[in-house]
């Protein structure tokens, strides 16, 4: 009988911009991208829709091997931007994921 391959535990870069969200883990370096319509003039306007959409993208992203629990996050608006105003950290939150700052 084969032994299970190790799990890895990974962090996943998360940015959003209006029109799509793609996520990059590391120290794999695997990335994904998916289009999106529910992050306009710098808010979310469906929370439910987003973290479902994070969610099924990390999932396809880190496969069966690979752990992923926190992600770092931007947005298109910079660094500066204030996550908790555009309700992403609720939206992750929701998805299962930390927010690492």
């Amino acid at each position: 009988m084969p032994a299970k391959p190790k799990k890895q535990v990974e962090v996943g870069d998360l940015f959003v911009t209006e029109s799509a969200v793609t996520i990059k883990l590391l120290p794999s370096k695997k990335s994904g991208s998916r289009p999106i319509r529910w992050f306009s003039g710098g808010s979310v306007s469906n929370v439910h829709l987003a973290a479902k959409d994070i969610a099924f993208l990390v999932g396809k992203v880190q496969g069966r091997t690979r752990i992923v629990r926190a992600l770092t996050v931007m947005t298109d608006r910079g660094v500066g931007f204030d996550l908790e105003k555009t309700g992403l950290s609720r939206a992750i939150e929701k998805a299962g994921f930390e927010i690492l700052k």
